[in-house]
């Protein structure tokens, strides 16, 4: 996650208004020596992060996810979904290989999970760093269908890779009392800390919001909470969610962070070979 660094000496503290009665009388020269660092970062909470892909990657995965949804063999993974959501259908890695986006996918994650150890000072050239999407599926969200606040279990990174949003989602209510406010129809929310969201303070942020837009993917622990918001009227929001495991040891093989059941992707269904 990004750190600003930096010490603006030109900064001015003093508060605004009549100057305090006690600054009349001291005239003692100040020291103007800048701190030997000042950095305003993140000491804990999630990291998670937000890519742009490329125009072939999302045409293609547009163009491999139509073929699913028309194929009426597709599999349906809404049974163990928490949306409230019709058509959420099964990806096979086979899927995403022949669609030419499986490396892609892939070394998005892995540079998610070697960036998060860098930061977090468990990162060495010599550990064995293993990651893998391990389920994948696909969500064709039509009007006033949502996802309730949610987590996913049995992975430890989540993600969801924006491909189609319906034009014009926002004002459709057009409720009089809402003008001017903020429209959240079809938006995404991710929770960390709702007690950190308070009016009025810029120190914490506990609950992020974003506009999804196609060609976005956003890549986040698993365990953050998060919700979609229903829309009104016409069109698909087409999204594809992916889940995957990591495990990081040293070169000696001892356990550093991630995934501890010595996990294989080709053991769930998203490595099996795909039914005819």
């Amino acid at each position: 996650m990004a750190t600003i660094k930096g010490f603006n000496k030109g900064v001015d503290y003093r508060q605004k208004g009549k100057p305090p009665l006690i600054t009349k009388t001291l005239i003692q020269e100040q020291t103007v020596t800048p701190p030997k660092e000042f950095s305003v970062g993140k000491w804990f909470g999630p990291m998670s992060a937000t890519i742009i892909l490329p125009d072939d990657i999302l045409n293609s995965l547009i163009k491999m996810t139509d073929g699913l949804i028309e194929d009426e063999k597709t599999q349906s993974m809404g049974p163990s979904l928490a949306g409230v959501i019709d058509k959420e259908l099964k990806i096979y890695k086979q899927d995403i290989h022949m669609a030419g986006c499986d490396a892609f996918l892939e070394a998005c994650l892995r540079n998610y999970v070697d960036t998060c150890a860098k930061e977090h000072a468990s990162y060495h050239e010599d550990n064995i760093v293993s990651s893998a999407i391990t389920s994948c599926w696909t969500v064709s969200q039509y009007e006033n269908e949502y996802n309730p606040v949610h987590n996913h279990t049995g992975c430890q990174v989540s993600a969801v890779l924006y491909l189609k949003i319906p034009k014009d989602i926002k004002g459709r209510r057009k409720l009089p009392s809402k003008e001017g406010r903020q429209d959240n129809d079809g938006d995404i929310n991710f929770i960390y800390s709702s007690d950190s969201q308070r009016p009025g303070d810029v120190l914490n942020r506990g609950i992020t919001q974003f506009v999804p837009q196609p060609g976005m993917l956003a890549i986040f622990p698993s365990y953050l909470l998060h919700t979609v918001y229903p829309f009104i009227g016409e069109g698909e929001r087409r999204s594809i969610a992916f889940n995957a495991c990591y495990n990081i040891k040293s070169k000696d093989g001892q356990y550093i962070a991630g995934d501890t059941s010595e996990f294989d992707p080709y053991e769930t269904f998203y490595g099996y070979e795909k039914p005819k």
